[in-house]
């Protein structure tokens, strides 16, 4: 617990202006400075994005680093390595390394926290508590503060799920998700690549910076509460309203869609899978003539129930057999020029050689600080139309790499005691 004498200091002390650490200014959210303690997928990514669109994002680890960095795959390079996530997802931001049960490294932290915007977290509900860092003592050293915990979850509501360890695939089970996706002769599948920790870092920063918005207006920070299963299950649709209004409980039914066919994948004749999906009449009579079918025969099997009757499955089998006896590129010629969607299931390695890819700037090179090395990745998305758009300016930071440029520059603590909190292990350097 940090003294009350050191507390009040830092609630004492000067917030604003401080110098950036950013080397240059760009994207819509320069000036805006986010402090992020999280690990692995969601909460860093949230930042992560931040940090692509011109926040200051400094990146708190715990001693000894994010697991992230000691998981493979790797890349490697003259004795170095980098986990090939981290490369790709700890770009544009700040490291350093602090020792959140040293007082001297909660006062560090908290005076991080006096110059922040948005801070965010994603800790089990009670770890900061339990330090001496609650939401309203990060008020009292700054109330305009931002606060965004996330969780599995969450940090409020059936005391026997508050705290339970959760990954990405258990608020994917506990939403319903996985009941919804697979086979119905199959398990449920598990998403991947961790799709819900990416929809709750997408919520997670929406809300950060909504939260960002209303400081700005009043003057008043807030604590905002992402609970991982319901970022996922806020994504549904009209699932709930069917299962709770109808009374009809989704399930898992393969590729196809719910209520209208076809909506799927099929195999063609060169072993390579292509995506179909029509939906409303118009474009199923368009599919319909692709096919040199009547549609007039056809239509009352497009939409529930007619699509799970004996002749919805046949127009499924004529449909999947017209297919089979073409190539990929033929299928998708054809119904290119009726005006059908359909698209070839790319894999990774596709992507890379494809021209519109290429052409929008998606894979993109950079000096990555782990290894000091240039690598190749994913670029920055989405596209602003701006003068100073987000970019990428520096690789994923090696551990505690800026500790002494945080801790002098926009903490104003003098050389001799930044030497004197390495050497205590209060903070740590690379």
């Amino acid at each position: 617990m940090l003294s009350d004498n050191a507390l009040s200091n830092i609630i004492r002390g000067s917030k604003k202006p401080v110098p950036t650490l950013m080397p240059e200014s760009f994207g819509p959210l320069s000036g805006v400075r986010i402090v992020s303690s999280g690990i692995l997928i969601a909460e860093p990514f949230a930042a992560y994005l931040a940090a692509l669109w011109g926040a200051e994002v400094i990146h708190v680890e715990r001693p000894g680093g994010d697991t992230y960095r000691y998981s493979p795959p790797f890349i490697e390079y003259e004795g170095r390595k980098v986990n090939t996530w981290w490369a790709q997802e700890r770009r544009n931001m700040f490291s350093i390394v602090v020792n959140l049960k040293s007082e001297r490294g909660k006062e560090i932290f908290l005076k991080l926290l006096k110059q922040a915007d948005i801070w965010m977290e994603s800790s089990m509900p009670g770890t900061y508590e339990k330090l001496g860092i609650t939401d309203e003592i990060a008020h009292k050293i700054n109330p305009e503060l931002t606060i965004v915990h996330i969780s599995g979850f969450g940090h409020w509501g059936d005391e026997n799920y508050l705290g339970l360890p959760a990954y990405d695939a258990i608020a994917a089970a506990f939403s319903g998700w996985m009941s919804l996706n697979g086979f119905p002769e199959t398990p449920p599948y598990k998403p991947f690549p961790y799709t819900g920790d990416y929809l709750t870092a997408l919520h997670a920063l929406s809300a950060a910076l909504a939260g960002y918005i209303h400081a700005k207006k009043t003057g008043r920070g807030l604590s905002i509460d992402v609970a991982q299963f319901e970022a996922i299950a806020n994504t549904f649709g009209g699932l709930w309203i069917q299962t709770i209004e109808l009374g009809d409980t989704p399930a898992r039914r393969g590729n196809k869609d719910i209520y209208f066919q076809p909506y799927d994948i099929f195999k063609t004749s060169d072993g390579e899978y292509v995506f179909i999906g029509a939906l409303g009449y118009d474009v199923f009579r368009r599919l319909c003539d692709a096919l040199g079918i009547n549609f007039n025969e056809w239509r009352d099997v497009h939409y529930a129930p007619g699509m799970h009757t004996e002749k919805g499955k046949a127009f499924d089998s004529l449909l999947r057999d017209w297919v089979a006896r073409k190539t990929s590129s033929e299928v998708i010629e054809i119904l290119k020029k009726h005006n059908v969607p359909c698209f070839k299931v790319y894999t990774l390695r596709d992507a890379l050689s494809d021209p519109h890819y290429n052409a929008r700037k998606d894979f993109i090179e950079w000096f990555d600080e782990s290894i000091k090395k240039n690598i190749r990745g994913w670029g920055v998305v989405p596209k602003f139309k701006m003068e100073e758009e987000p970019r990428v300016w520096r690789g994923s930071p090696r551990l505690g790499q800026d500790a002494r440029l945080i801790l002098d520059k926009l903490l104003d603590y003098t050389a001799e005691e930044i030497e004197e909190l390495i050497k205590n292990n209060d903070v740590c350097c690379e």
